[in-house]
Protein backbone atom coordinates (compact mmCIF):
# COMPACT_ATOMS: atom_id res chain seq x y z
CA UNK A 1 0.00 0.00 0.00
CA UNK A 2 2.88 2.17 1.32
CA UNK A 3 4.54 1.37 -2.41
CA UNK A 4 1.59 2.71 -4.38
CA UNK A 5 0.71 5.73 -2.34
CA UNK A 6 4.39 6.85 -3.22
CA UNK A 7 3.52 5.76 -7.35
CA UNK A 8 0.38 7.89 -6.88
CA UNK A 9 2.09 11.07 -5.52
CA UNK A 10 4.98 10.91 -8.30
CA UNK A 11 2.63 10.42 -11.02
CA UNK A 12 0.95 13.43 -10.03
CA UNK A 13 4.05 15.86 -9.02
CA UNK A 14 5.16 14.36 -13.28
CA UNK A 15 1.46 15.05 -14.55
CA UNK A 16 1.11 19.18 -12.49
CA UNK A 17 4.64 19.76 -14.15
CA UNK A 18 3.76 18.98 -17.63
CA UNK A 19 0.33 21.04 -17.36
CA UNK A 20 2.62 23.70 -16.43
CA UNK A 21 3.42 23.94 -13.05
CA UNK A 22 7.18 24.84 -13.80
CA UNK A 23 8.44 28.59 -13.53
CA UNK A 24 8.91 29.20 -16.94
CA UNK A 25 7.18 32.77 -17.08
CA UNK A 26 5.45 34.04 -20.63
CA UNK A 27 4.76 37.84 -20.97
CA UNK A 28 1.19 38.48 -22.43
CA UNK A 29 1.34 39.97 -26.04
CA UNK A 30 2.03 43.93 -26.30
CA UNK A 31 -0.76 45.49 -26.61
CA UNK A 32 -1.44 47.35 -30.11
CA UNK A 33 -2.24 51.13 -30.00
CA UNK A 34 -2.13 51.62 -34.00
CA UNK A 35 -5.44 52.09 -35.76
CA UNK A 36 -7.25 49.28 -37.39
CA UNK A 37 -9.46 50.39 -40.28
CA UNK A 38 -12.24 47.99 -39.68
CA UNK A 39 -14.76 49.37 -42.51
CA UNK A 40 -15.12 52.03 -45.35
CA UNK A 41 -18.35 52.20 -47.03
CA UNK A 42 -19.90 55.16 -49.19
CA UNK A 43 -23.29 56.24 -49.88
CA UNK A 44 -23.29 57.63 -53.89
CA UNK A 45 -25.59 59.51 -55.65
CA UNK A 46 -27.87 57.04 -57.20
CA UNK A 47 -28.59 55.56 -53.48
CA UNK A 48 -25.93 52.53 -54.04
CA UNK A 49 -24.67 52.10 -50.50
CA UNK A 50 -21.21 49.60 -50.79
CA UNK A 51 -22.57 48.32 -47.13
CA UNK A 52 -25.23 45.93 -48.85
CA UNK A 53 -24.05 46.91 -52.07
CA UNK A 54 -21.17 45.65 -54.74
CA UNK A 55 -22.68 47.95 -57.91
CA UNK A 56 -20.38 50.33 -58.87
CA UNK A 57 -20.56 53.45 -57.53
CA UNK A 58 -21.10 57.14 -59.29
CA UNK A 59 -21.52 60.45 -58.27
CA UNK A 60 -23.59 63.01 -59.97
CA UNK A 61 -22.90 67.29 -59.03
CA UNK A 62 -26.71 67.26 -60.27
CA UNK A 63 -28.28 64.68 -57.84
CA UNK A 64 -29.52 65.66 -54.59
CA UNK A 65 -26.76 68.76 -55.02
CA UNK A 66 -24.08 66.52 -55.29
CA UNK A 67 -24.26 65.12 -51.94
CA UNK A 68 -22.92 61.36 -50.59
CA UNK A 69 -21.96 59.90 -48.02
CA UNK A 70 -18.23 58.46 -46.21
CA UNK A 71 -18.53 56.63 -43.06
CA UNK A 72 -16.22 53.93 -41.66
CA UNK A 73 -15.48 51.68 -38.50
CA UNK A 74 -11.76 51.66 -36.85
CA UNK A 75 -10.54 50.00 -33.56
CA UNK A 76 -8.63 52.34 -32.01
CA UNK A 77 -7.56 52.61 -28.46
CA UNK A 78 -6.41 56.15 -28.92
CA UNK A 79 -6.22 59.34 -30.86
CA UNK A 80 -6.04 59.02 -34.85
CA UNK A 81 -6.48 61.00 -38.17
CA UNK A 82 -9.56 59.92 -40.89
CA UNK A 83 -8.66 61.28 -44.17
CA UNK A 84 -11.45 61.88 -47.00
CA UNK A 85 -8.63 61.29 -50.28
CA UNK A 86 -9.66 61.35 -54.17
CA UNK A 87 -6.72 60.30 -56.75
CA UNK A 88 -7.13 59.54 -60.81
CA UNK A 89 -4.96 56.00 -59.54
CA UNK A 90 -6.13 53.61 -56.52
CA UNK A 91 -2.71 54.55 -54.16
CA UNK A 92 -2.86 57.23 -51.67
CA UNK A 93 0.62 59.13 -53.08
CA UNK A 94 -0.70 61.90 -55.29
CA UNK A 95 -4.04 62.07 -54.25
CA UNK A 96 -6.09 65.02 -53.06
CA UNK A 97 -7.27 65.90 -49.40
CA UNK A 98 -10.55 66.63 -49.56
CA UNK A 99 -11.57 66.35 -45.61
CA UNK A 100 -9.18 65.36 -42.44
CA UNK A 101 -10.55 64.64 -38.78
CA UNK A 102 -8.87 63.70 -35.45
CA UNK A 103 -10.90 60.80 -34.00
CA UNK A 104 -10.71 58.87 -31.00
CA UNK A 105 -11.75 58.33 -27.43
CA UNK A 106 -13.97 61.14 -26.13
CA UNK A 107 -14.62 62.34 -30.18
CA UNK A 108 -17.72 62.48 -32.04
CA UNK A 109 -15.64 60.50 -34.22
CA UNK A 110 -14.33 57.87 -31.95
CA UNK A 111 -14.90 53.95 -33.13
CA UNK A 112 -16.53 55.35 -36.30
CA UNK A 113 -17.78 58.77 -38.12
CA UNK A 114 -20.33 59.53 -41.11
CA UNK A 115 -19.39 62.92 -43.36
CA UNK A 116 -21.72 64.29 -45.39
CA UNK A 117 -19.58 65.10 -48.41
CA UNK A 118 -20.52 66.94 -51.95
CA UNK A 119 -18.80 67.04 -55.59
CA UNK A 120 -19.75 70.28 -57.13
CA UNK A 121 -20.57 70.83 -60.44
CA UNK A 122 -17.60 73.38 -61.22
CA UNK A 123 -15.23 69.97 -60.36
CA UNK A 124 -14.67 70.05 -56.44
CA UNK A 125 -15.57 68.59 -53.70
CA UNK A 126 -15.94 69.46 -49.67
CA UNK A 127 -17.04 67.46 -46.34
CA UNK A 128 -18.74 68.12 -43.43
CA UNK A 129 -19.50 72.16 -42.27
CA UNK A 130 -15.86 73.39 -42.64
CA UNK A 131 -16.69 75.56 -45.81
CA UNK A 132 -13.67 75.25 -47.78
CA UNK A 133 -13.63 73.52 -51.13
CA UNK A 134 -11.04 71.69 -52.78
CA UNK A 135 -10.54 71.27 -56.49
CA UNK A 136 -10.03 68.26 -58.31
CA UNK A 137 -10.39 68.83 -61.99
CA UNK A 138 -6.69 68.29 -62.82
CA UNK A 139 -7.42 65.04 -61.49
CA UNK A 140 -9.83 64.48 -64.83
CA UNK A 141 -8.82 63.40 -68.73
CA UNK A 142 -12.40 63.33 -68.97
CA UNK A 143 -16.00 63.99 -67.90
CA UNK A 144 -17.78 61.40 -67.34
CA UNK A 145 -13.75 59.43 -65.59
CA UNK A 146 -13.55 56.94 -63.29
CA UNK A 147 -12.19 58.19 -59.96
CA UNK A 148 -11.04 56.97 -56.55
CA UNK A 149 -11.97 57.77 -53.16
CA UNK A 150 -10.00 57.02 -50.52
CA UNK A 151 -10.43 56.86 -46.68
CA UNK A 152 -7.02 56.68 -44.97
CA UNK A 153 -6.48 56.66 -41.52
CA UNK A 154 -3.54 57.24 -39.16
CA UNK A 155 -2.05 57.12 -35.94
CA UNK A 156 -1.67 60.26 -34.43
CA UNK A 157 1.71 59.19 -32.56
CA UNK A 158 4.03 57.35 -35.29
CA UNK A 159 4.17 57.24 -38.96
CA UNK A 160 1.23 53.95 -39.08
CA UNK A 161 -1.06 54.80 -41.87
CA UNK A 162 -3.82 52.29 -43.73
CA UNK A 163 -6.36 53.12 -46.42
CA UNK A 164 -9.07 51.58 -48.28
CA UNK A 165 -10.48 52.91 -51.20
CA UNK A 166 -13.68 52.30 -53.50
CA UNK A 167 -13.12 53.13 -57.67
CA UNK A 168 -16.05 55.96 -58.45
CA UNK A 169 -17.58 57.10 -61.89
CA UNK A 170 -17.20 60.83 -61.31
CA UNK A 171 -20.21 62.12 -63.86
Amino acid sequence: MKTFAVGFITICCVMVTACGGGSDHHDAPPINYTPELRAFDMLDSYDVDTAFSSAPLALNPYLYHGLFEVYWEVRSREDYRASVRINDVPDIIGSQLVHSEICGPGLWCDQAGSLMCDYGADLTMSCSTSGGRTSIDYLFRTIPDQLYMILQICDLNSPYCEYSYYPVWME
